[in-house]
């Protein structure tokens, strides 16, 4: 059976129905989808929408696939409580792209001046940005010196029929590959995949060496080498299943205003590169799909970005301190935040635990600690911690001047102060935390069952 992003559509209509919300009414292409999945968060809901009527368009588009960690066990394979233990083992398998004559993606072409953009649903999300904006594409492209491919994800605005502007502020792969290449004065070739199967876009939103390629991750991910086609007018090899590919090329020497978007921070940035993609061919299924991830802060933008990013952090220092027990980064903290569980056992190693991960990740400005106790992915728990287990005089430590993260609007300059907080009790306290026995809240959660009250 294929894998892509029809068969996880299929899968979740018949298994997990109440996944997926199907949204029969009309909606325009200028905030609207934004506002479904906004209004929704504000109700603790995080369906993938279906948008089947979009105005103006025969094209449905897909919303919030990555908004549950449930969905996205369910899209590499694992189970939500093990999405950070079990990754390391599920990401170690790699299975290289399989390569096929031809795919659905390829059903429909359009090559050179043929070419046009606004032909797609390609949403504006909010009021301040400047444009629409191709948010959900995973970019193609690979080493011009080693041939070595490359997945991740750049946003792209639209600027018209033939050309998107491009912000490659991540400093990724992708921004040295155009860097070497622009020095030789030579364009850069780009691929962007529209409407994948979620292991793709989660490989395409892991950090991997520049020596390894994010696409054979994928196949490990899915258990089965992504099914690729030659591009018709650059030289890289594309999802074959994909619902929509976008070919072009980064072009040196040619920069253009690009922005403002909503970030992940809450705020919009137009903080830019301001590179230009020249697009040269598109290629698509007959009744595509288009997929989009509301930006700004939205549980899908943060979810997927921090996947691979958080199980990373997690290892490096379980390795150090075996003791740790779980640890996460909350969606009230953008990428802030963390929060981090261990059992202590000598004073001062939650400090210790603090600093190593401030080492790791240079994004988290702001970490509590707590005890293991106390579940991480309940912020009423962590509060009570810090209410009850935390004095400031003692527990709190700063550590200015080091790297951080540029979107933050806080930031002056290109360093920052980071602030750890040690919720975690004393080994001599006291103080005994009130429990309730497992075997009456499995008695009662029967009997909540019973009455309809799960």
């Amino acid at each position: 059976m294929s894998k892509d992003l029809r068969s996880f559509l299929d899968f979740l209509r018949r298994e997990q129905p109440e996944e997926i919300l199907e949204v029969k009414s009309q909606v325009d292409l200028e905030y609207d989808m934004t506002t479904y999945v906004m209004e929704l968060e504000k109700q603790g809901r995080f369906p993938l929408l279906f948008f089947h009527d979009v105005k103006g368009y025969s094209i449905p588009v897909v919303v919030n696939t990555f908004a549950s960690r449930r969905r996205i066990g369910y899209g590499i394979g694992l189970e939500e409580k093990q999405l950070i233990s079990g990754w390391k083992a599920r990401s170690a398998n790699r299975i290289p792209p399989e390569v096929v004559e031809d795919g659905p993606v390829k059903e429909v072409k359009s090559l050179g001046k043929e070419v046009d953009l606004n032909d797609y649903p390609i949403p504006v999300h909010f009021e301040i940005d400047g444009g629409r904006y191709i948010t959900g594409g995973v970019v193609i492209a690979k080493d011009p010196d080693t041939g070595v491919g490359n997945l991740n994800f750049t946003r792209l605005q639209v600027k018209g029929e033939r050309t998107l502007g491009a912000s490659l502020h991540s400093r990724g792969d992708l921004w040295d590959f155009q860097r070497r290449q622009s020095e030789r004065g030579k364009p850069l070739e780009v691929a962007i995949a529209i409407g994948v199967h979620p292991a793709i876009s989660v490989a395409g939103a892991t950090n991997l060496p520049i020596t390894e390629d994010e696409m054979a991750l994928a196949g490990g991910l899915m258990g089965e080498g992504v099914p690729v086609v030659p591009a018709e007018s650059v030289d890289l090899m594309v999802p074959a299943q994909a619902e929509m590919i976008i070919e072009g090329q980064i072009l040196p020497d040619t920069f253009e205003d690009e922005g403002p978007l909503g970030e992940y921070t809450g705020y919009a940035s137009s903080r830019s590169t301001r590179n230009v993609v020249r697009v040269s061919a598109i290629t698509h299924r007959k009744d595509m799909i288009y997929q989009d991830i509301v930006p700004g802060p939205s549980a899908e933008h943060l979810n997927l970005s921090k996947v691979s990013r958080i199980p990373r952090t997690f290892d490096a220092v379980k390795a150090a301190f075996p003791n740790v027990v779980d640890m996460n980064y909350p969606m009230s903290g953008t990428h802030y935040h963390c929060y981090v569980s261990l059992k202590q056992t000598i004073e001062g190693q939650a400090k210790q635990v603090m600093m190593l991960i401030f080492g790791l990740d240079s994004y988290i400005k702001h970490i509590i600690a707590v005890d293991s106790d106390v579940d991480v992915y309940d912020e009423k728990q962590v509060l009570w911690a810090l209410a009850t287990r935390f004095q400031a005089d003692k527990d709190l430590f700063v550590v200015p001047g080091l790297p951080a993260n540029l979107l933050d609007p806080s930031m002056e300059g290109k360093v920052g102060a980071k602030m750890g907080l040690d919720a975690t009790m004393s080994l001599d306290s006291p103080a005994v935390p009130i429990q309730i026995s497992q075997e009456s809240i499995q008695k009662v959660r029967k009997g909540l069952k019973d009455l309809g009250l799960e």
